[in-house]
């Protein structure tokens, strides 16, 4: 009866996802939590005792995880400012973490056809979200996260409800294995008459504390419902000098095949100090220029613990144009 249950939510699910490789509210596919922008994003499988990490996972909500707030904020330049809060709690013994998370895009200028200055207007994205873990069915675990989205930009403005369905095991040997299927659901009201598809992500997360090391390894295959996220590279037309003829270049299989995926390692030298990195193949490839080697993809982060409360953060070289830092604070409530 849990498999049917199950299989009839996973299925009814990708009936209301809609296709395509990009679309709206791109925004949801990753958490502002300076932990999880140190960790490159991967941190569907961290165990750490933190609570902020069962936004993208309520699955690893525990008792030690509970009661905690979390307040996160990261600034991006040219105005764009990334907030989430966070906190987990019960419901009649049940574990459940409730966030909210916006992004604003800062202040513009609004104009008519011919140029005259109409004032100033903004422009932002949320979203708040419930996830809980549903059912036990051998060794895995099943969750889920609801969502209510909104944009705002001018006088435009849409609204849509998603879902996010996690499953997690923890293999005889300790490897922790989960698989999401995030963002499936559907816009309510566009923007401008066209609707558009919620960034839709299937993906495959390992990882596992060494036994005999004070280290913890993660990996992401991500995307995995688009098998192709290669796209027409303007680095790669190649022009003939006789003809004039222009040629698109392709990428090669391991270059597409490494695109799906993320890392991060984490070094854990004491209880109350972390260290982390992550990277991410196709973050990088996309940033890269072709005159220029750049560090985009790779990201560096650290998590002080207290008692009572708990800093994080976490720094992104997003691209040559610069960096975007996080600070995150966590409180034991």
């Amino acid at each position: 009866m849990i498999r049917a249950l199950v299989i009839t939510v996973f299925w009814s699910s990708l009936a209301l996802a809609q296709s395509g490789g990009s679309g709206v509210f791109s925004f949801l596919d990753r958490s502002v939590f300076a932990g999880s922008s140190a960790l490159g994003n991967t941190s569907y499988i961290n165990p750490g005792p933190v609570g902020a990490f069962a936004v993208q996972n309520p699955l690893l909500l525990n008792d030690s995880t509970l009661f905690q707030l979390e307040m996160s904020a990261a600034t991006l330049g040219e105005g764009i400012q990334l907030l989430q809060g966070s906190y987990g709690f019960k419901i009649k013994g049940h574990p459940v973490i409730a966030a909210a998370q916006t992004i604003q895009y800062g202040e513009f200028t609004a104009t008519d056809v011919w140029g005259n200055n109409l004032g100033v207007f903004y422009a932002g994205d949320i979203a708040l979200s419930l996830g809980t873990s549903l059912v036990e069915w051998r060794n895995w675990r099943f969750g889920m996260t609801g969502k209510l989205v909104n944009g705002t930009y001018e006088s435009y403005q849409s609204w849509a409800v998603a879902m996010d369905l996690q499953a997690m095991t923890r293999l005889e040997s300790g490897l922790d294995v989960a698989v999401l299927l995030k963002n499936t659901g559907r816009q309510l009201s566009t923007f401008a008459g066209t609707r558009e598809a919620l960034p839709l992500n299937l993906l495959v997360a390992f990882g596992q504390k060494l036994e005999y090391a004070p280290f913890r390894w993660a990996l992401v295959l991500d995307q995995l419902n688009r098998p192709n996220l290669g796209y027409d590279d303007p680095n790669l037309v190649t022009v003939d000098p006789v003809t004039g003829e222009t040629t698109q270049g392709t990428q090669s299989l391991l270059n597409l095949g490494l695109r799906h995926l993320n890392g991060s390692l984490e070094f854990l030298p004491t209880q109350r100090l972390h260290i982390m990195a992550g990277y991410s193949f196709r973050r990088q490839f996309e940033m890269a220029l072709s005159d220029r080697r750049t560090s985009g993809g790779f990201t560096l982060g650290a998590s002080v613990y207290f008692s009572k409360f708990q800093l994080h953060f976490a720094n992104e070289l997003r691209s040559v144009a610069g960096r975007m830092n996080t600070l995150s604070l966590n409180l034991n409530l």
